[in-house]
C-alpha cells in the first residue's frame, strides 16, 4: 500500500463546491520524507477543498507543535506552528508541472494527493529561529544551565567594553 494513500482526495466523484477535510501529521508523517527537518510534531491541518469546473482552490490552515531545539538554550521545545497558505490547482496539458503556487493537473486524474503539500507548507511554517516566549509555560523547558552560562558571558562582555570607540583606539596606539 501507499504510505501516501491517507492524505489523497477523489476529485472525480466529488461535487462542485467547497469541502472540508482534516488531516492529523505526526512523527510517522514525517518519517516517511528522508533528510526532513521535522522529525516530530502533532499538527492539524485544516483544508477547505473547492473544486471549480475549470480549477480547485484550496486554502491550508495549520496548527500545532513540532520538536525543536532551541536555539537560545539548546533544550528539546515543542516549538509553536500556525500558518495558512493556498494552492491553485488546474486542468492542464502537463500534468504534474508547476509554476509558482499553481499546480497543473490532467482532467482525469482519479484524486489529488495533498502530502508533499502537507510536507511543504510545515516546513515553510517553521520559524527562522527557534525560540518562542517560554517563560509563560508552566513548565519552561529552558536549560538554565546554557541561559546562566550566556548571561554571565553577556556580562563580562559589558565588562571589558570600553566607554567608547576613541578609548579603545587610543590604546591600540600604545601597544605599538
Amino acid at each position: 500500500m501507499n504510505a501516501f494513500a491517507p492524505y489523497s482526495i477523489p476529485i472525480q466523484g466529488l461535487k462542485i463546491g467547497i469541502h472540508h477535510f482534516q488531516f492529523l501529521i505526526d512523527d510517522s508523517f514525517f518519517a516517511l520524507y528522508e533528510a526532513s527537518p521535522v522529525q516530530e510534531g502533532n499538527l492539524n491541518f485544516e483544508v477547505h477543498f473547492e473544486k471549480r469546473a475549470d480549477m480547485l482552490v484550496i486554502d491550508f490552515e495549520v496548527e500545532g507543535t513540532v520538536r525543536a531545539e532551541c536555539d537560545r538554550c539548546t533544550a528539546m521545545i515543542d516549538l509553536p506552528l500556525k500558518d495558512e497558505r493556498q494552492l491553485i490547482v488546474k486542468y492542464g496539458e502537463a500534468e504534474g508541472g508547476e509554476d509558482d503556487e499553481v499546480v497543473f493537473i490532467s482532467r482525469e486524474a482519479p484524486n489529488f494527493n495533498l502530502a508533499q503539500y502537507l510536507y511543504e507548507f510545515t516546513i515553510l511554517a517553521l520559524p527562522i529561529r527557534n525560540i518562542f516566549d517560554c517563560q509563560n509555560s508552566p513548565v519552561p523547558p529552558c536549560n538554565r544551565e546554557v541561559l546562566d552560562f550566556l548571561v554571565k558571558e553577556e556580562k563580562e562582555s559589558e565588562e571589558r567594553k570600553p566607554a567608547n570607540i576613541w578609548d579603545a583606539l587610543k590604546d591600540l596606539n600604545k601597544e605599538n
